[in-house]
């Protein structure tokens, strides 16, 4: 199967205000277990731009202040009802989770398993997103398989 091609350097990501806010209801504060899922959303190649649809919270097999482990089998699930309710208009885009910290950065677990991910993952697209939820700044990254580069938030897709 031939991928869509995005350029990574000047891909537009668009996400709505209220998914946004939505998204930001999920941050880790003092004494929280982090929290995760997948980004879920629509291709444009001949545009280079992405339109993030959907912040999908995934069911914890395990879940610290530092540390969580999703059950994948009810992602994948979840993953292939919304592509399949969408007519393949929606698909997998990323991973995104929360951190305890005020600004948000990559582990090296984190960074080792986007690696992984990205390679292992069967995706339309040359390029995965992935977010890191801080209490106060979040990172933000998309991923073409050898370099992350920060993603500029867009406003609703016209």
């Amino acid at each position: 199967m031939n991928k869509f091609k995005f350029d990574i350097k000047n891909l537009k990501v668009y996400i709505s205000e209220e998914l946004k806010q939505n998204l930001l209801t999920f941050r880790q504060f003092e004494f929280d277990n982090e929290r995760g899922g997948v980004i879920l959303g629509k291709l444009y190649p001949q545009d280079n731009t992405i339109e993030i649809t959907h912040f999908f919270e995934g069911r914890l097999l395990e879940s610290s202040e530092y540390g969580l482990e999703l059950d994948i089998d009810y992602l994948q699930d979840n993953i292939e009802h919304i592509w399949e309710e969408s007519n393949g208009l929606i698909t997998y885009l990323g991973d995104w989770h929360t951190h305890p910290q005020q600004c948000a950065e990559p582990s090296f677990i984190d960074l080792k398993t986007f690696f992984l991910n990205y390679y292992k993952s069967k995706v339309q697209q040359n390029v995965l997103l992935y977010l890191i939820l801080g209490r106060k700044e979040h990172w933000f990254k998309s991923f073409n398989g050898l370099k992350f580069y920060k993603i500029n938030i867009l406003g609703r897709r016209k």
